[in-house]
């Protein structure tokens, strides 16, 4: 192999690495995960065995749907809280999940689903007594799966299993947990990020005119992505749309520092750090993002649904029965001819 192949293939793994890293900063939204650091594991999804007859089946509308075997599913999360903040009091103070958003890889296919969850999505989340034992399910928004546990581990824990309840039970292994100090650091390295505003929210910033194309600062991000009541209509919804738009400007940004520093990876990770937990070891996220680096990444899906207020007067979300499922069946499962 050439000097020039090895160059290659390792510019494509840190894009991918990175690019991935993108896609969790927008939470609350943090920052670059530092690849290095290793947690807790617990075996990511993946094929069931050679026998096809393991592979699970469903069957819905008349059809027999298999299960794609060699998945690897990773959840994103954006904690609503700034990193290297007071200590977690018992077992119920570990912070929102104001951002969520699953990827699915597939080597099948060469592809990697995306869903973006509603953080005001309800569903099934397991609960903890004040002793942190578990004392069954609630229904309630998914945001609060995040405040359970004595450990930011045990926290990003009850967030996958909330989310592998919303989604059919289909199990969610690996995760980033990414707190929201880490943006204004990685924007500003980035040398900031171009956008142009589809809405006026002047209120909250005077650059920010309907039309206008204006490459954000650190703490500008913040208002773009994290900012909700104040901004546009209010909704968790809309703020979903200003984050996406955020996450295209911010790969260019970073496909092109790459292009010009080949040492700008190495320079993200040494100055971010504190604001992730994951259990994703170095060696495996490597090897993931090495093998996926020609994959195609699919548009980031989200669920249709109805908002409502609840009994407790704070916003819900009913994501649409027929439309969750339909996603789990595209991503996790194949038609049978």
């Amino acid at each position: 192999m050439s000097k020039t192949t090895r160059e290659t293939i390792r510019s494509r793994r840190w894009q991918l690495i990175l690019l991935i890293a993108l896609l969790a900063i927008l939470a609350a939204v943090g920052a670059l995960l530092p690849w290095w650091l290793e947690g807790a594991q617990e075996e990511p999804r993946s094929a069931i065995g050679a026998d096809f007859g393991l592979l699970t089946r469903k069957e819905y509308e008349g059809h027999t749907y298999v299960e794609r075997s060699g998945l690897t599913s990773i959840l994103l999360i954006g904690v609503d809280r700034p990193s290297g903040g007071a200590a977690q009091r018992g077992y119920r103070s570990g912070g929102q999940a104001d951002f969520l958003l699953l990827a699915v890889v597939d080597p099948e296919d060469s592809r990697v689903s995306l869903l973006q969850i509603d953080r005001d999505t309800i569903a099934d989340v397991v609960t903890l007594g004040v002793l942190g034992n578990e004392v069954g399910t609630r229904r309630m928004q998914i945001c609060l799966s995040h405040s359970f546990g004595a450990t930011q581990e045990e926290n990003c824990y009850y967030t996958a299993r909330a989310v592998s309840n919303l989604l059919e039970g289909e199990s969610v292994g690996l995760y980033y947990a990414l707190s929201m100090d880490g943006i204004p650091v990685m924007n500003d390295l980035l040398g900031g990020v171009t956008v142009t505003f589809p809405e006026d929210w002047t209120d909250v910033d005077p650059a920010f005119l309907q039309g206008a194309t204006v490459t954000l600062s650190g703490e500008q991000v913040l208002r773009v992505c994290r900012l909700r009541m104040t901004v546009g209509d209010g909704t968790n919804a809309s703020r979903m749309i200003r984050q996406r738009l955020y996450l295209n400007a911010a790969q260019e940004a970073l496909l092109r520092r790459l292009k010009e520093d080949s040492g700008f990876a190495d320079a993200l990770t040494n100055a971010l750090g504190d604001s992730l937990t994951t259990n994703i070891p170095k060696g495996q996220l490597v090897n993931e993002a090495l093998k996926a680096s020609s994959y195609e990444i699919l548009l980031i899906a989200t669920l249709p649904g109805e908002h409502t207020i609840g009994s407790d007067g704070f916003v819900e979300f009913h994501a649409d029965e027929d439309a969750l499922v339909r996603w789990v069946l595209d991503a996790f499962y194949r038609q049978e001819a």
